[in-house]
């Protein structure tokens, strides 16, 4: 009996142990209270950790959109917009000089771009490149940021389309389909 008494007694102590070591372990996770792999994404429609449908394919612009909506009252102003493109503009400008190459400009790809479609990856990185030129207003061959702020505050003004001075979630995804 006490043979018995002290295995079991053991055995207790052990999964005792066991759990007093994998709770903190659990803790210091780095998921900030999130369940899963401890990547810190923002959350989709309908499931938690970015995996809904508002993250992935058709809705990952409304991701975009809440990054933008820097106060998350459900609108863009044009201070938020001239932010996000700012950032952007910096982003790009990878040998800070001011000015952004046709080359540096390619060369960043915004969102997670993982590859389930090429033919629609190249076609955007096509309508991307098409974009460019455009922004080039004074055609020295690269793009200032002055520039690029006034190509970003078009785009911001076309997709105010009821002119209110904010872009909503339906004027976004409206200008950003295709």
């Amino acid at each position: 009996m006490f043979n018995k008494i002290s295995t079991t007694t053991m055995m207790a102590a052990m999964a005792a142990a066991l759990l007093a070591t994998a709770a903190p372990a659990a803790a210091d996770d780095d998921n900030d209270g999130y369940r899963g792999n401890g990547r810190h994404w923002m959350m989709g429609w309908g499931q938690n950790r970015g995996n809904g449908r508002m993250m992935r394919g058709e809705g990952q612009q409304m991701g975009r959109f809440a990054i933008i909506d820097a106060n998350d009252d459900g609108v863009i102003s044009p201070d938020e917009a001239a932010a996000q493109r700012e950032s952007v503009y910096l982003a790009m400008d990878s040998d800070d000089d001011g000015f952004l190459t046709e080359e540096e400009y390619m060369a960043v790809r915004m969102g997670p771009q993982e590859g389930r479609n090429e033919e629609r990856m190249k076609a955007r990185q096509e309508q991307k490149k098409a974009r460019y030129a455009p922004m080039d207003t004074d055609k020295d061959g690269k793009v200032s940021k002055a520039e690029f702020m006034a190509a970003g505050k078009a785009r911001y003004e076309e997709a105010d389309t009821d002119k209110d001075g904010e872009v909503t979630p339906w004027e976004f995804r409206s200008q950003h389909r295709g």
